[in-house]
């Protein structure tokens, strides 16, 4: 039955279907619809199970979406993000807020990680700890459409910053083991060099889109970012930099000098032409969720949720990221803890960058039931506080597609 080309057309379509559903459904009953995709695997995998069936290649699907998924994660979020001046300070406290939490939560669970695993080095466990720091702006962003103006712009620049910031440390960290002169240096050289080739190849692209008359050609487009970020990976460059530098420049022209560039590029045509890509990076960013977050849901073993020392490790690692959240907005952002504490869910990047860690350095650690106990209590709490918060509804029933409003009427 499972070898029916029709039949599983007929499930690949009914899961986007369900997926566009629960986006929802999350809305109304603030219950995040990762929780809901990854609930929808486990009870796929227990009938499959049950009817004696399996699903072949999910490792080697598992990593094409988790190497497609990071980049259209970073370019998702660098297409939202607005520079203005007015909003200058805002933006720098958001950044801050999402750097410094990173950095201190990695280095705190790494650092409680090594006590429980003494035969592991601090290095393995920091590259196995910096996943569970980074905030899911896949999950934070539609859930904060209801409170106040402040404090959404706040969490959707945080969230957004903490995503970017996460995987690029988590790529210069694999990249560079050993914390030496020499590799700081290579590191140095690594981010200028990317950011020329970024910037060169932004103009490039904004030319491309400019001149062309073909109908067809954001695919192109995303295919040879991809096979720009492989080809960069292969001679270990943080190819994911340039990602972010193509994103930022094509979603902030107008702050470009026109004179400087109007005599190769007409930056009015430009417009409907990057709105029609973003609209393309959304879609392909919700599908990639979409099957991502269902089939981490199937390969969960169902023994896991039996294991108490999982229960405890992700209550370990929950209490920590909360603990350093709170004493940050405290005592150095000084912000009002309501709902800003409670809005720190961990989602696609974790599991993403869970996938990426090497089989060198990935050492059972962390497990995957320890990632679903960690996903699972971040967004409960998410929904505690917002609920004690007296987020309003919106009258309008909109769809949220990840981190994108789709239609509303």
């Amino acid at each position: 039955m499972f070898g029916d080309s029709y039949f599983l057309i007929i499930l690949t379509s009914l899961l986007v279907i369900v997926s566009y559903a629960y986006s929802a459904l999350s809305k109304r009953l603030m219950v995040p619809s990762v929780l809901l995709l990854m609930g929808t695997g486990i009870g796929a995998r227990f009938i499959f199970d049950r009817l004696g069936y399996t699903l072949p290649y999910l490792k080697t699907i598992v990593e094409f979406l988790g190497i497609v998924g990071l980049i259209l994660i970073v370019l998702e979020g660098a297409l939202d993000l607005r520079l203005h001046r007015k909003k200058l300070w805002l933006m720098l406290r958001a950044f801050l807020s999402a750097i410094v939490i990173l950095l201190v939560s990695s280095f705190s669970i790494a650092y409680v990680m090594q006590l429980f695993h003494p035969e592991f080095s601090f290095y393995i466990c920091l590259v196995n700890a910096i996943p569970l720091a980074v905030i899911s702006s896949a999950i934070a962003i539609p859930s904060v459409q209801g409170i106040k103006e402040e404090k959404k712009e706040f969490i959707v620049y945080e969230s957004i910053f903490s995503d970017i910031l996460g995987i690029l440390l988590f790529n210069a960290v694999l990249n560079n083991p050993t914390f030496e002169i020499g590799s700081a240096l290579w590191l140095i050289s690594d981010f200028v060099i990317v950011i020329v080739v970024g910037v060169v190849i932004s103009v490039l692209i904004l030319f491309f889109i400019e001149k062309t008359t073909m109908n067809i050609k954001f695919f192109l487009l995303l295919a040879i970012m991809v096979m720009l970020y492989a080809f960069g990976k292969m001679i270990h460059l943080s190819s994911l930099l340039m990602i972010l530098i193509f994103g930022m420049i094509f979603n902030n022209l107008d702050l470009l000098t026109p004179a400087r560039i109007s005599k190769f590029i007409n930056v009015d045509n430009l417009r409907d032409g990057i709105d029609r890509f973003k609209m393309i990076t959304n879609e392909s960013a919700f599908l990639i969720r979409t099957f991502f977050f269902f089939i981490f849901g199937f390969t969960l073993q169902l023994a896991l949720f039996n294991d108490p020392i999982v229960l405890l490790s992700g209550l370990i690692v929950v209490g920590i990221l909360y603990l350093i959240r709170y004493l940050y907005l405290t005592f150095l952002a000084r912000r009002n803890l309501f709902p800003e504490l409670f809005i720190a869910p961990r989602g696609l990047i974790t599991i993403l960058l869970y996938y990426a860690i090497p089989a060198e350095y990935s050492k059972g650690i962390i497990s995957e039931g320890i990632l679903f106990m960690v996903i699972l209590l971040t967004s409960l709490i998410m929904m505690i506080g917002l609920m004690s918060s007296g987020r309003k509804m919106p009258p309008t029933f909109d769809i949220y597609m990840g981190d994108k409003k789709l239609n509303s009427d």
